[in-house]
């Protein structure tokens, strides 16, 4: 019988449920945050959680009977495998209550062996982070310092699982070190308000190397990285919310590259519905602005909507959707801030969503009024020009199918990059279209100065060669020339791209697997 060694089986693992301690749970729950073991639970369907590598920690044992375990501090790396809605993850949590989840031997160990689980299982990968990163007391626990290394076999299992299955971030407290590399090599990061702050080096590290005193919310808080750097991508208002994004972004993906995002047939909106206030959304003076996400609700099935960086890049809209069930990424132009034209700030969040939805065989529809790169001396020293043309790199290295639909400006380099390069782009037009190298404001004056100049009435003059410009910038003079396929009515736009995506569905399913060119983070 085996009866003793199971006893003590199931009193080590009562150990490592018991994390850090009660006085250290007790700590974690004054601060308002779960434990890492209510994290999962709360993002698993109940009873699915299967942890790997329980046992792994740091023992005690007694000098005079060496097979007596006297105490063990169970590792902060959490990990294994659950479901969410019936579809398998991998999913691994930091225990802050030990030590602060720091980063050592094991937990890289295990690290390790967590992302080739997910990577050789196939399954998506969800990290729930709250780390400290590493520790310099270590190095007097194995007598040496090591060398960092990158070329590891971890490192590079976290650079190809990228191209191959989905990758979610999580951030609940202090993600400082390995953690951060962690929340940005991800295709969707989310960090808790007021909670989660994500840097290289905490505080006290930028005090001690620069004499900075900077407090967490101003050096790696949430305002900074989802408004202004892009590091992270949504903000959640508490820890249920962040588990909540984590769920529906993954919704709209499929498992890994070898099969697509999966239909949902339930309650799905019906593909034929005609809203007619997009006959009137689009004002007809081209200088005034429009609810772009009205337009957005009024054409993909309703309630489908989730967006990704939405206070970063303003004038760039990037949204996981639904047409007919069938999840779609969706490109967009705002044209309340700086007129929805490509700024520097938008050039890496444009990238990103492209690849990720390129990667992951999700069909892109661009509803495009793109007046063109911004202009100016900010703009001049931020290197928009050359961001904005590696980000349209993006879209000409894209395979998967593309539809646009020109819903008013299209101009210059920027508007170039609206649509795929050689390959086939399924392409429509509102009639409140305009497009060109130039627009008509502002080229003419450049190409007629001297004319409007030495004319009696430059104003008038200006005038009457915009207008005359105009005429010809009309978009049925292009549709004549088949320049454009087709014009439509934009109360037919959603019938039309629920027809659209069955048609990108069919051919994308034929070319299954990682793309050519891998996820760039």
């Amino acid at each position: 019988m085996w009866r003793k060694e199971i006893e003590e089986l199931e009193r080590r693992k009562q150990i490592a449920y018991g994390l850090g301690g009660p006085e250290n749970v007790h700590k974690q729950h004054e601060q308002g945050k779960m434990t890492v073991r209510e994290r999962i639970d709360a993002l698993c369907d109940p009873g699915t959680f299967r942890e790997r590598g329980i046992l792994a920690g740091v023992p005690t044992y007694d000098e005079e009977d060496p097979n007596r375990l006297l105490g063990l501090v169970p590792c902060p790396f959490v990990m294994g495998i659950g479901r969410i809605n019936g579809r398998r993850i991998a999913v691994h949590g930091d225990d802050f209550t030990i030590k602060g989840a720091s980063v050592g031997r094991m937990y890289k160990s295990k690290g390790a062996y967590f992302v080739k689980l997910a990577r050789s299982l196939r399954l998506p990968m969800v990290r729930l982070i709250e780390g400290a990163g590493g520790s310099i007391r270590e190095i007097l626990e194995i007598g040496y310092t090591e060398l960092p290394s990158s070329g590891d076999e971890c490192a590079q299992n976290r650079v190809e699982v990228m191209s191959e299955i989905p990758v979610v971030s999580a951030g609940f407290g202090s993600v400082a070190g390995l953690g951060a590399l962690y929340m940005v090599q991800s295709h969707f990061s989310v960090m808790v308000r007021e909670k989660a702050h994500v840097f290289v080096g905490g505080p006290p590290l930028v005090k001690s190397a620069f004499g900075e005193e900077l407090t967490k919310e101003e050096l790696g808080g949430y305002r900074l990285h989802t408004r202004l750097t892009g590091v992270v991508d949504n903000d959640a208002v508490d820890e249920v919310d962040a588990l909540n994004q984590v769920k529906r972004f993954l919704s709209y993906l499929p498992s890994h590259v070898w099969e697509m995002p999966a239909r949902q047939h339930e309650d799905a909106d019906s593909p034929d519905r005609r809203e007619e206030d997009l006959v009137s959304i689009i004002p007809r003076d081209q200088r005034k602005p429009y609810d772009m996400r009205r337009i957005l609700r009024l054409v993909l099935d309703r309630d489908s909507i989730f967006e990704i960086g939405r206070y970063q890049g303003r004038s760039q809209i990037t949204t996981l959707a639904r047409l007919n069930g069938y999840p779609v990424g969706v490109l967009a132009n705002d044209p309340n801030f700086l007129g929805g034209s490509f700024n520097y700030d938008v050039a890496e969040k444009f990238q990103r969503f492209v690849d990720m939805c390129d990667t992951f065989h999700l069909p892109i529809v661009n509803l495009s009024d793109q007046p063109g790169f911004t202009v100016g001396k900010r703009s001049e020293e931020y290197g928009t020009i050359r961001k904005g043309v590696r980000a349209s790199f993006a879209m000409i290295q894209a395979t998967v199918p593309m539809a646009v639909v020109y819903v008013r400006k299209c101009f210059g380099v920027a508007g170039g990059a609206q649509k795929s390069g050689i390959r086939l782009c399924w392409r429509y037009a509102w009639p409140s279209a305009v497009w060109g190298n130039i627009p008509v404001e502002g080229g003419v004056y450049a190409a007629h100065r001297r004319e409007i100049e030495a004319s009696a009435d430059p104003e008038a003059c200006l005038e009457r060669l915009q207008e005359t410009y105009r005429a010809v910038a009309s978009p049925f003079r292009t549709a004549e020339a088949f320049g454009i396929e087709d014009i439509i009515d934009p109360r037919e736009t959603r019938s039309l791209l629920c027809e659209w995506v069955e048609m990108a569905y069919d051919v994308e399913r034929r070319h299954l697997g990682p793309k050519k060119r891998g996820m760039r983070c």
